[in-house]
């Protein structure tokens, strides 16, 4: 969790900043409800909450990836953790929380920053969850801050609203405040023109890959400079075709997603999607992540499709010339006799070829575990196995030793082996790969 300095605040004064904006208890809207789906797509999580933190409850307003709930006790959520603070709280993983470790929801991953109000009050938060444990930089926690003042914008011009409509009952029945009303929705209308423009900094700024194309023929809406980027093209890209862009548009994955979207209606994610494009007048061949889903277009209605890419050539490139290497050095390692393993520690499962098993004196398909290559080590060399391969473990290095082993037909046989531990995220020693040979001891 990302610490930093508490403001302490007046409870009485916070819930009064909270109550001034008339929205705990008010029904979802779209507008809130767009925000919480662009920030989950910006950060491509499952799940995104605005809420605000009442004194026993937390209400949300929006809620994206987390059931039909509108609100919880205060204690069920992190959000009391959130208003602490005035800067981003990050939780890498709940499971370390004793009191979140066991959540109905199995969430791994969260991270929130405040809505705090124009008078300084923290009154909720903006948070984004997972399924999986990750870490979350200072660029996206500064994106993630910037997003709440858009919340807020928007929760100011809800009051600004509900302050109008009731002004205009006044107004109705006395014509003379008509002049201070259309003063008001002047103002009113530039707010609004200045949450779009929040908007725009966002979709611009974002550090993921955003594009928005038109259902019908696919003509190029907005596409913010990492998607240009990617596709090496600037901002005349607006206006243009998506084929102009993917030669061959009819014969690629990209296109079959599109058309789901538009069966479906629902959100829909591509993964290694192999995509040609045109940049600098050379056809050029990506690998992405995709994931795309309908949108209403906030200025006539009409359905547009937003995807955002996520460009993994090389991450591909390297996975196959990784494959590629495997089958290189598998191949090396049987032509050479050696036996290979890979042992998981918790559970003590073991995968091998067939040189490993034909080493402690097993057949081809003969069930072998961990446990029955420990049984076939002679007893003597036990203990200073298991020594060895926890030093290796405790230095990060590798284990090595030469040992008996009894095979089944009773005859005895030296074998040279060596293991590399590996680990997990925190550390951990999760699993060791080795290989081994059949020696001649003298």
């Amino acid at each position: 969790m990302r610490k930093s300095i508490q403001h302490p605040q007046s409870e009485a004064d916070r819930l009064k900043a909270l109550n001034r904006y008339q929205i705990l208890g008010t029904p979802a809207e779209a507008s809130f409800d767009q925000l919480a789906e662009l920030t989950a797509r910006i950060f491509d999580l499952p799940i995104c909450l605005i809420s605000f933190v009442d004194k026993d409850e937390v209400f949300f307003k929006a809620n994206i990836g987390l059931g039909s709930k509108s609100k919880v006790y205060s204690k069920e959520t992190l959000c009391n953790e959130v208003i602490k603070n005035d800067e981003v709280t990050v939780i890498e993983d709940v499971f370390k929380l004793p009191e979140f470790v066991n959540n109905p929801n199995n969430v791994r991953f969260y991270a929130g920053a405040p809505l705090i109000s124009d008078n300084g009050y923290r009154i909720g938060a903006l948070c984004v969850m997972g399924y999986e444990p990750m870490e979350f930089d200072e660029k996206k926690q500064e994106i993630l801050k910037g997003l709440t003042k858009v919340v807020m914008d928007q929760a100011g011009m809800m009051l600004q609203t509900n302050h109008l409509m009731i002004e205009n009952e006044h107004i109705v029945a006395d014509n003379a405040g008509l002049i201070d009303y259309q003063q008001q929705i002047a103002k009113a209308n530039r707010d609004l023109e200045g949450l779009q423009d929040h908007f725009e900094i966002l979709f611009q700024q974002a550090p993921i890959a955003i594009g928005i194309i038109s259902e019908d023929d696919h003509i190029f809406e907005q596409a913010n400079q990492a998607l240009l980027e990617i596709l090496g093209k600037d901002s005349t890209i607006i206006g243009e075709s998506l084929s102009t862009v993917i030669p061959d548009l009819e014969e690629q994955d990209f296109l079959k997603l599109i058309e789901k979207v538009k069966g479906t209606g629902m959100l829909q994610k591509g993964a290694e999607l192999r995509l040609l494009i045109w940049n600098d007048n050379q056809l050029k061949s990506l690998y992405v992540n995709v994931t795309m889903q309908l949108s209403k277009s906030i200025e006539d209605g009409s359905n547009n499709i937003i995807f955002i890419l996520a460009d993994i050539t090389e991450q591909v490139i390297a996975k196959q010339l990784n494959q590629e290497a495997n089958i290189v050095l598998m191949s090396a390692i049987e032509a050479g006799e050696m036996g290979y393993t890979v042992v998981e520690f918790a559970t003590g499962k073991m995968t091998s070829n067939d040189q490993f098993k034909r080493n402690y004196g097993y057949q081809v398909d003969d069930e072998f575990d961990y446990s029955d290559l420990f049984e076939a080590i002679l007893p003597k060399y036990r203990q200073q196995i298991k020594k060895s391969v926890k030093d290796a473990i405790d230095r990060k290095g590798v284990y090595q030793a030469e040992y008996e082993v009894k095979w089944k037909d009773g005859s005895v046989h030296w074998i040279s082996a060596f293991g590399k531990p590996r680990y997990d995220i925190y550390g951990r020693a999760s699993h060791i790969i080795g290989l081994n040979k059949i020696i001649e001891k003298a």
